[in-house]
């Protein structure tokens, strides 16, 4: 089976409510290794007024996690990049044109999260104006808003748009409504990344492996493989799936 990218996790430390610190961090990582992660896109939260470390503060902080994996015998064995998972708001579009939050690995594509209680509308012009800005957006745990909950129709449509989708492994064994949800999406392939949103060692830790063996096992190799490998290397090479 092919190596594990994990797209959505709060690792780096100290900028939002996941990591903590470097150890924590480092802990994290040998966690990811034991789980089969080889990379993964560190994607701190952005959110106006509640969490927005600088780009400067998260840089720094990326190379000095980095610099402390490298001395860690499972930890220095996973690629890390930096990203960052942007709470829209209309204002976003500024937010990335001018650099005062990273897009995903340098590419063009965009961790975006909705608030969970907007309108599909909200949603759907969110989306087009990160399109036609340039960006390629990817709707970050996707299961978790209300107004889109079961609507395959709807997230359909959002991908028609340009959009690309991520659920939470934590879904596959989430609420009954939950896991119906995202099995409908995985039934039609409008699931393009499985990751883990992790912020700690403890509850909500880095788990994917039985996220990845329940992909192979029910929906074959190809598509396992295109989500924890080939699509997150798309991301990478900045290209479009």
């Amino acid at each position: 089976m092919t190596q594990l990218t994990d797209i959505h996790c709060h690792v780096l430390p100290g900028v939002d409510d996941g990591s903590r610190n470097t150890d924590k961090s480092v802990a994290m990582l040998r966690m990811m290794y034991d789980e089969g992660i080889r990379r993964a896109i560190l994607t701190p939260h952005y959110h106006k007024g509640y969490m927005e470390a600088d780009i400067d503060t998260m840089r720094h902080r990326f190379e000095g996690l980095r610099k402390a994996a490298e001395a860690d015998g499972k930890a220095a064995n996973i690629e890390l990049y930096l990203g960052c998972e942007v709470y829209y708001y209309p204002s976003a579009v500024s937010w990335l044109a001018e650099g005062t939050v990273p897009t995903m690995a340098g590419s063009d594509y965009v961790l975006t999260e909705f608030g969970y209680t907007l309108d599909k509308r909200s949603i759907e012009d969110g989306i087009t104006g990160l399109v036609n800005a340039g960006y390629i957006p990817i709707i970050a745990h996707i299961e978790r808003y209300e107004d889109l909950a079961g609507d395959v129709d709807c997230v359909e449509g959002l991908i028609e748009r340009g959009a690309y989708v991520q659920i939470n492994s934590e879904a596959l064994t989430g609420s009954r409504r939950t896991r119906r949800f995202v099995k409908k999406l995985l039934d039609n392939e409008m699931v393009h990344f499985v990751a883990t949103d992790a912020h700690g060692t403890g509850h909500r830790a880095p788990e994917l492996a039985k996220a990845s063996a329940y992909i192979a096992k029910h929906y074959g190799e190809d598509y396992h493989d295109r989500l924890f490998d080939s699509n997150p290397s798309a991301i990478l090479a900045n290209e479009y799936i």
